[in-house]
């Protein structure tokens, strides 16, 4: 799907990262680490809120808005990834908030 870089762009999760109960309330918005890894080792970040939208069936991915103009930042070799545990996810939004456009 690329690289979200709008509000209203779309972006996918194989995680579902919220309960039952806040999507039957419609209460969805959660803050968005963007991770995209380059064939050049390099990967770009983006931090933003999304909100649920959908469960995208024919690939079994949940897919999110994107609520709020992403926050960017490239050319970075901190190796974050999806399955990366929660305090270097946490390091790496912190890191794109205090350097990132």
């Amino acid at each position: 799907m690329g690289f979200p870089s709008a509000v209203d762009d779309q972006c996918w999760s194989g995680l579902k990262s919220f309960t039952a109960y806040e999507q039957k309330t419609g209460s969805t918005l959660r803050k968005t680490l963007f991770i995209l890894k380059r064939s050049d080792g390099f990967r770009d970040l983006a931090v933003f809120e999304s909100e649920y939208l959908e469960f995208r069936e024919s690939d079994r991915k949940y897919v999110f808005r994107v609520a709020s103009k992403p926050v960017v930042l490239k050319d970075q070799t901190m190796m974050v990834h999806l399955m990366s545990r929660r305090d270097i996810k946490m390091a790496a939004v912190e890191l794109v908030e205090r350097l990132g456009q």
